[in-house]
């Protein structure tokens, strides 16, 4: 199964993300890809108040509407990375997968929110004006189980162990790392995702300033079971492509059967 995953550098001009999203998923279904997977906010990025005058219309929105239309022309799955829905006063940020006949497949809200003070150029609290999910989400797409995420969720292991637990083989994580955190964290948490649940591990990201204060760390990595790095983008926006090996992944989980061996403590 050949796979993409998109690297971006969203702003605040939603057409030309857009346009720079199709761009990019065209290119993704040029060079084979049967699934390609976009960056968290693809479609906007700013302060996170903001999303609020850019929430999307699930029936007929404008990222959502490049989503399905883009899926159709190329005939591919597309992991929609996230866009803002309403909730209430509020906002989910929530990754959309849509499927060849343009059709959204499954829907997940990103669960955990990413609610930090590093220091005074580092403060988010995405909780003031995001609504968290609550359910873990597979979607079967190219017949194998995928599991989905966004950013933050990286850092909780328990979630990819139930994904996995529910059939997931590959694992998703579309994501806006802070350069910050990204620098030092970034690539050892992703492998250790890979490494713990013998998965196969996406992650399409945002790459550079957005604004006067925000910037992202990039380096989107395609990671196999055993923690390889398959592909690893440089620091501008690019599609990468890995090819995935679902009897390589069968023999590792027989050889090493961490997964039965799992004991709740």
């Amino acid at each position: 199964m050949r796979i993409a995953a998109v690297q971006m550098c969203s702003g605040q001009d939603l057409e030309i993300n857009l346009a720079r999203a199709r761009d990019l998923l065209e290119e993704a279904a040029a060079g084979g890809a049967q699934l390609a997977a976009l960056p968290e906010n693809f479609s906007f990025l700013d302060r996170e108040g903001h999303k609020l005058s850019a929430v999307e219309d699930l029936r007929d929105g404008p990222a959502i509407r490049l989503l399905r239309e883009t899926a159709r022309r190329c005939q591919i799955f597309i992991v929609g990375g996230s866009v803002p829905l309403a909730a209430g006063s509020k906002v989910t940020n929530t990754c959309l997968v849509v499927g060849p006949d343009g059709s959204v497949l499954a829907r997940y809200d990103k669960i955990h929110l990413f609610d930090i003070k590093l220091d005074a150029a580092h403060d988010f609290q995405e909780s003031r004006y995001i609504a968290p999910g609550s359910d873990p989400v597979t979607i079967e797409a190219c017949g194998h189980r995928m599991g989905l995420s966004i950013c933050y969720d990286l850092r909780f292991p328990e979630l990819y162990r139930r994904l996995v637990a529910d059939g997931a083989r590959v694992l998703f994580v579309p994501s806006a790392f802070t350069w910050r955190t990204g620098a030092y964290h970034w690539m050892a948490l992703l492998r250790a995702r890979a490494i713990e649940n013998l998965a196969y591990v996406v992650a399409p990201a945002q790459q550079g300033r957005h604004n006067a204060q925000r910037e992202s760390f990039g380096h989107s990595m395609i990671i196999d079971p055993w923690g390889q790095i398959l592909s690893q983008a440089p620091d501008r926006e690019c599609v990468i492509f890995a090819d995935l090996d679902f009897s390589y992944q069968d023999q590792l989980r027989r050889r090493l059967p961490c997964l039965d061996h799992t004991r709740v403590l």
